[in-house]
């Protein structure tokens, strides 16, 4: 995380948009733990976030096309319906 970078089971780096960057490090930050539309809005942009911002959709859409075997079936960043989302991978410190 320190060096802003994501490499691939190829071992080539996957470009992170800002955003998806920041995301990924808050799901990383809170394994297992269902976060809704709204706290993952406040934890990437901050107070002035619109409430009914549909982004994070859009970019756990983006994030899953680049980190997950399947991004139909996702398996590590899932979609806990009427809840939000949850990172559901093991997440070691280093």
């Amino acid at each position: 995380m320190a060096r802003r970078e994501l490499i691939g089971a190829d071992e080539l780096p996957i470009p992170l948009s800002t955003g998806e960057f920041q995301l990924l490090c808050v799901l990383i930050k809170h394994p297992g733990i269902v976060l809704s539309r709204d706290q993952l809005l406040e934890f990437t942009r901050g107070k002035e976030a619109e409430v009914f911002d549909r982004s994070i959709d859009n970019q756990v859409s983006r994030l899953r096309k680049k980190i997950e075997v399947d991004p139909k079936k996702p398996t590590l960043i899932q979609t806990v319906w009427g809840g939000g989302y949850k990172f559901a991978a093991e997440v070691e410190s280093l």
